[in-house]
């Protein structure tokens, strides 16, 4: 029927609308607990559960073995195995009961392995009751409860904390601390990867992969309700949070136009996939951007808050009273650029990935001689002198809304470019986003040519590029490769030099024609 949505459970879940499962619905080993309606909650239509902290636990079919349980505050993912469960966070000691109830909702087979994603309590405060939830040793070889993982940070400032605090009682710490980027388990008849990425919400963080059943447990790395919490004073970044959602991107894979597929559960908030994890990327790497370019100019942080920088996605993320404020988010971001500003500047200029924005933070640097900063600042200011000269030279983005291709497949997500011109010598780089690649971006390229009508070859391909100007705006390429693809395409650029169009045609390996006229915008 015409204008008319119909949702099964299974499309609910994957968009996160699901019905909630209240603690106490009797569920079978290994199966979904029975999904009836909450009290008071009008399911009639499908609902977008933000999943604060209401106190009641929700048990939440995910995907395959894995269940969420919700309402608690933070997260905690159950996976169900043929002899036993994995928990990954424990919630607040106070939750304890209703956390272990719920589990038992699932499946009477005792929790044997737990793993905390950072230490925060809110992860770390139900350790001790779940771990003996079993009532008997379960790993009878060390004569204890539960295994309980996690990072050697987190673990340090639990037993052992720097900032002179007492450490937390000695039943809460973990028993298996472990350092490294990978550790791969295989206990409950599945491959589960637990990923440690540096520096993130802090630096003691981890990301558990459940292989099998396809879902991603992200700790506070990845939230829904609020800006990432950045905890600074336990080693957190946003460079960190950036290059670890970037990760967790390239793990996620989408079954139609990167929804479905790979289900996400985030520290906080709702069930998501990878269009969520994409999103919030591009969200905090936009403000970031913003910030970063005020922080050059020589903003202060009140100049920066007023600039409005973040207002965008304050509806989404923003909160003004709480823990964690969009003020409290905004000066951390602005303290560490500012303090760190090659990197971000880099990243503006250059097109450095923000991957990278951690090496070049502790990357060597040359000590400057006496009398070399004016010198430098005289190179600078010829480099952009020269710079300047041509009008193709600086950074372009692909106006994907006015952009046509032929067959529309091939139409990227989004597209950029930075032209720097030497004379007749041009280096060009580009950066391709694809609507169903799971890469962020699926590809890049830089090589160096001279417009002289010569070949020269792409670094890391077969691809062979020749270049030739036809005036000061116009511009020709020709594009060869070993597999039989070929591509003309002749590049214009607007009167007013704000607008680049690339009208484009070729034949793929396969022999098959494409063509596309592309529109840049100069930024």
């Amino acid at each position: 029927m015409r204008g008319r949505i119909l949702f099964t459970l299974g499309s609910m879940a994957l968009l996160g609308l699901t019905p909630a499962a209240p603690v106490g619905a009797q569920g079978r080993q290994g199966g979904a607990p029975a999904v009836t309606n909450t009290a008071g909650k009008d399911v009639s239509r499908p609902y977008r559960p933000g999943y604060g902290s209401t106190g009641q636990i929700e048990v939440i079919p995910v995907q395959g073995n894995v269940y969420m349980l919700a309402g608690g505050g933070a997260n905690i993912t159950v996976q169900v195995g043929q002899d036993a469960v994995m928990v990954v966070d424990t919630n607040e000691a106070a939750m304890s009961d209703k956390v272990i109830a719920a589990i038992k909702s699932i499946t009477p087979l005792p929790v044997r392995y737990i793993i905390n994603t950072s230490g925060d309590p809110d992860h770390t405060g139900g350790n001790e009751r779940l771990a003996n939830s079993a009532g008997a040793p379960v790993n009878a070889f060390l004569q204890q409860g539960a295994r309980v993982f996690a990072n050697e940070n987190a673990y340090a400032r639990l037993a052992n904390p720097k900032d002179g605090t007492m450490p937390v009682a000695t039943a809460l710490w973990p028993t298996d601390a472990f350092a490294g980027p990978l550790k791969s388990l295989y206990v409950t008849h599945e491959p589960v990867e637990i990923h440690h990425p540096a520096s993130a919400h802090t630096d003691g963080d981890l990301m558990v992969f459940f292989r099998k059943a396809d879902v991603i447990a992200t700790g506070d790395v990845f939230v829904t309700n609020s800006y990432p919490v950045i905890d600074a004073k336990h080693g957190g970044t946003l460079a960190g949070t950036l290059t670890a959602l970037n990760q967790l991107i390239d793990m996620a894979i989408p079954e139609y136009n990167s929804m479905g597929g790979t289900r996400v559960i985030p520290g906080h908030g709702r069930i998501c996939n990878e269009i969520d994890l994409v999103e919030y990327r591009d969200a905090l790497t936009i403000i970031a951007d913003r910030i970063t370019q005020l922080v050059l100019e020589g903003k202060t942080f009140d100049q920066v808050k007023a600039a409005g920088v973040s207002l965008d996605y304050d509806g989404v993320y923003g909160s003004t009273t709480g823990a964690w404020t969009t003020d409290m988010f905004l000066q951390t971001v602005y303290t560490e650029i500012k303090a760190n500003q090659a990197p971000w500047r880099a990243r503006l200029t250059r097109n450095v990935p923000v991957d990278e924005l951690q090496q070049l933070s502790t990357a060597f640097r040359p000590a400057v001689k006496p009398g070399a900063a004016a010198a430098n600042a005289r190179a600078a200011a010829a480099a952009a002198k020269r710079a300047s000269a041509d009008p193709l030279d600086g950074k372009w983005a692909m106006d994907t809304f006015v952009s046509k291709y032929e067959p529309v497949a091939l139409t990227p997500y989004r597209k950029e470019m930075t032209f720097t011109f030497n004379g007749e010598e041009v280096t060009h780089y580009t950066a391709t986003w694809r609507r169903q690649g799971n890469a962020s971006p699926l590809s890049t390229s830089t090589y160096t040519a001279k417009l002289d009508g010569r070949e020269y070859g792409i670094p890391r391909t077969s691809t062979k590029v020749t270049w030739k100007r036809v005036d000061a705006g116009t511009l020709e390429r020709l594009t060869k490769a070993d597999d039989g693809s070929t591509e003309t395409a002749t590049w214009t650029l607007s009167a007013d030099r704000k607008t680049l169009t690339i009208v484009s045609k070729g034949t793929d390996p396969t022999g098959v024609a494409f063509a596309s006229t592309q529109v840049f915008q100069k930024q």
